[in-house]
């Protein structure tokens, strides 16, 4: 029993002694030793009913608890009980009416010959009782049927499974564990109605992923046995038809999310089937799937009813190879409709990469002139897919974007070639630089790519050309920036980061006045200079006086150049007058007039290298231009004009060539002591058609090796040097020279030129040769001096073998 007590006066939480005051409430159970634990109504069932109220307590607590007093408790104990109960009501009132210890209650008393046993008859409406009670836990459900099979009366057993199947609530997969002995102990004919019953409409609607986990259950063990043939083809029956009614306005929208739905496994009982009919059933299994995927799911919460927007059809991936096994035993054409259905869904709920992937997953391996049905439901999937991508504005993740776009490249070229042209208005509508740039140089997708989706990525190429183009055709302009040149002439450190700041015109801060005179003193040669204004006053005409300095000169520095400028915007001052300056005039990266500019520039950079690289992606291979200019290469074919005839001269031309395995192929040795000609180059080489005896290694990536602090001058920067081009990651930018015969008059490649070497300016960039594609070098005349090849004879004195 519970109640109060209070405190004697002396001691404080719980240090002295309490005296129990009154009882609230009073609980009291029996524990049977046979049954377990049972309530007791005090004023009803004890006799006499004051007992316990002259009986000293076993034990007793109290729990101070501040405002609200001192809570007590006492425990009472009495050993034994002479318990009366009418023998009719036994069963409830030694389980306690409960329904897992009503049923063990029950499986004793079945037990015939047992200590606890009780006639048939009893037996039989106890478990009429637990009938309806059961529904909601599995284990009791099991207990019962067990209770069932010892008691064998075969109607019981009937109504048994009539009523828990019947119930929505009620789960065929609870009745699974002894099914297989309610059909041999009470016969088929028996049992299957009633189990059949249990698959119908609403109980899928209730739980379709259940039901149909059951239906696969059962079919891989029960369903194997040949006396389970007719029942498991009658489930089958019942389920495909409850998941697809023939007349769609019977279909009831499930209750729970789908998911889960085990498709695939559901599928893989129609493998292997010949019948027609089989096809049909899975055929049904599919467009039941895909209408159910499409179905809001409504949930109730204790405040409103939410309701779930569907998916769509999101699974049939998972179960290509189930679909594809379908389609190749009863026929493209049975399957042909649900899946085009299917693919328009996955597009309308925002799959449509899901779609694409399933028109992959049922490619046939051979394309070339494929005029089977596979390719012709294939392409009809391919074209509804392509569509709706290129219409809308899915996926909306840019890398989703760039995914889905890779996979239309090899759709459209192999399905559906007159959808390329909406493909390039589309693409060309994207990003640049997040998709169509890597779109347009994947080396892989464009060799492998059909003639018409070539031509389309050629055409995104000049796109992206054009793009790049146009911000790089624009000149960065200058800036203005307010760089002191004499501003060392101040010493103070309270502003002389402000005075080498580039960034800011004004200085204004709190300050003592009795320092002002310091500062206008330190001061004094700028300002005499016309460089700096500074000057003390009060905000107002009141309160804390303040210096303010301002720049007077400023400059124009081009934003090209901007990388050798710094300042002071992005660190913190440590001068001892930092706690004056107001939070508003506190230094900020992002207001960095510098950082803001140097990002544009750097963005031009870096469109710059992508409008090489396209460049070079345009440029035809050289095999091409043979085929173009044949007589232009053909030596002796005609007589040289009196141009022709004037003297060669030479001039250095520049290399960059694109590397992309480990090995160049290219054995090196040290000239003069300070170059790296090539002295010998593998057949296998990569570009070994570009590359050529005595060609001067300069540098990677675009800068030269004594800008990477690499400069050769001997044996040992020579290795360096060699080292450092072995460990760049590829793909890599290797920078040739080489000394080429020019006619002097004409400008025009003389005899020692190759066709793959075209000309640039000496201002221009480099470019690159693109893997896949016959590499292009691009190089560069000097433009003025004509330089010679030096006279003295070189000397080798180290090789190195980069194969």
């Amino acid at each position: 029993e519970t109640g109060y007590g209070e405190e004697d006066g002396y001691g404080r939480w719980g240090g002295g002694s309490f005296t129990w005051v009154e009882a609230t409430d009073r609980d009291l159970s029996l524990d049977l030793s046979n049954w377990g634990c049972v309530d007791i109504s005090e004023d009803e069932e004890m006799v006499p009913e004051t007992f316990f109220e002259d009986q000293e307590p076993d034990d007793e607590t109290f729990e101070p608890t501040g405002n609200e007093g001192v809570n007590a408790e006492r425990q009472y104990a009495d050993a034994e009980a002479i318990v009366v109960w009418p023998r009719s009501q036994r069963w409830s009132i030694a389980t306690n009416n409960d329904t897992s210890r009503m049923g063990k209650y029950l499986l004793k008393a079945c037990e015939e010959g047992g200590p606890d046993s009780e006639p048939k008859e009893d037996c039989i409406k106890k478990a009429k009782i637990l009938i309806p009670r059961v529904e909601n836990s599995k284990l009791d459900v099991a207990t019962l049927m067990r209770c069932i099979l010892m008691i064998g009366d075969k109607l019981l057993a009937k109504q048994f499974l009539t009523s828990y199947l019947s119930d929505s609530k009620g789960s065929p997969d609870a009745t699974f564990e002894h099914m297989q002995a309610f059909i041999d102990r009470f016969g088929a004919d028996t049992i299957n109605p009633a189990f059949l019953t249990s698959v119908n409409a609403t109980s899928f609607a209730a739980d379709p992923t259940g039901m149909a986990n059951f239906l696969i259950k059962y079919h891989n063990t029960l369903g194997q046995k040949t006396s389970n043939e007719q029942l498991t083809e009658n489930l089958i029956g019942a389920f495909v038809h409850s998941m697809c009614p023939p007349n769609k306005k019977d279909c009831r929208v499930p209750a729970k999310d789908p998911d889960k739905f085990p498709l695939n496994a559901i599928l893989g009982i129609f493998i292997g089937d010949k019948h027609n009919s089989s096809g049909t059933l899975a055929r049904c299994v599919l467009e039941g799937y895909v209408w159910l995927s499409c179905q809001p799911i409504k949930y109730n919460s204790w405040s409103s009813t939410r309701t779930q927007t569907p998916e769509g059809p999101e699974l049939l991936p998972s179960a290509a190879l189930s679909i594809l096994s379908l389609c190749e035993t009863f026929g493209w054409s049975e399957y042909e409709n649900v899946l085009v259905d299917a693919v328009e869904k996955l597009c309308i709920y925002g799959k449509a990469d899901i779609a694409i992937a399933l028109v992959e997953k049922f490619a046939p391996t051979a394309l070339a002139g494929d005029t089977s049905d596979q390719s012709r439901v294939c392409a009809r999937m391919a074209s509804i897919a392509c569509e709706k991508i290129l219409v809308s504005s899915q996926p909306h993740h840019k890398s989703d974007t760039l995914t889905t776009y890779k996979k239309l490249v090899k759709v459209i070229g192999t399905y559906c070639p007159s959808q390329a042209p909406r493909f390039v208005e589309a693409a060309k509508s994207l990003d640049v630089d997040s998709i169509l740039y890597p779109l347009v140089l994947n080396v892989t997708l464009r060799s492998t790519a059909s003639e018409c989706m070539k031509s389309s990525l050629g055409l995104l190429t000049l796109h992206c050309a054009h793009i790049l183009n146009s911000r790089v055709s624009t000149d960065l302009g200058s800036i203005t920036v307010w760089s002191l040149p004499h501003a060392n002439l101040s010493r103070n450190s309270a502003y002389s980061s402000f005075l080498r700041n580039p960034c800011k015109q004004v200085h204004d801060w709190k300050v003592k006045k009795s320092d002002h005179s310091g500062f206008l003193a330190d001061l004094g040669l700028l300002i005499r200079l016309g460089e700096v204004k500074a000057e003390s006053y009060k905000p107002g005409r009141s309160g804390a006086y303040h210096f303010k300095i301002t720049k007077l000169k400023s400059q124009s520095v081009p934003v090209s150049s901007l990388s050798s400028l710094t300042c002071s915007c992005s660190s913190g001052s440590s001068s001892r007058y930092s706690s004056y300056r107001p939070y508003y005039q506190s230094a900020s990266s992002a207001d960095c007039l510098l950082k803001k500019h140097k990002s544009t520039a750097s963005k031009y950079c870096e469109d710059e290298k992508k409008l090489n690289v396209i460049k070079a992606l345009l440029m035809p291979p050289a095999e091409v231009v043979a085929q173009q200019y044949p007589q232009q290469l053909q030596q002796g074919k005609h007589q040289p004009s009196q141009q022709q005839q004037r003297p060669l001269q030479r001039r250095l031309q520049k290399l960059d060539v694109l590397y992309t395995a480990p090995s160049l192929g290219l054995t090196l040795a040290l000239v003069n002591n300070t170059q790296a000609h090539v002295k010998e180059i593998s057949p296998t080489a990569p570009n070994a058609n570009m590359v050529r005896a005595n060609d001067v290694l300069v540098g990677v990536n675009g800068k030269r090796f004594e800008e990477l602090g690499l400069k050769i001058e001997g044996n040992s920067s020579f290795h360096n040097a060699i080292e450092k081009l072995k460990d760049v990651k590829r793909p890599m930018l290797v920078m040739f020279e080489r000394w080429v015969t020019i006619n002097d008059a004409g400008g025009k490649p003389g005899q020692q030129n190759e066709v793959a070497t075209r000309k640039r300016p000496a201002s221009a960039s480099t470019s690159s040769g693109i893997v896949g594609q016959a590499p292009l070098a691009v190089g560069s005349g000097a433009q003025g001096q004509h330089l010679k090849r030096p006279a003295k004879k070189p000397k080798s004195t180290d090789v190195i073998d980069l194969t």
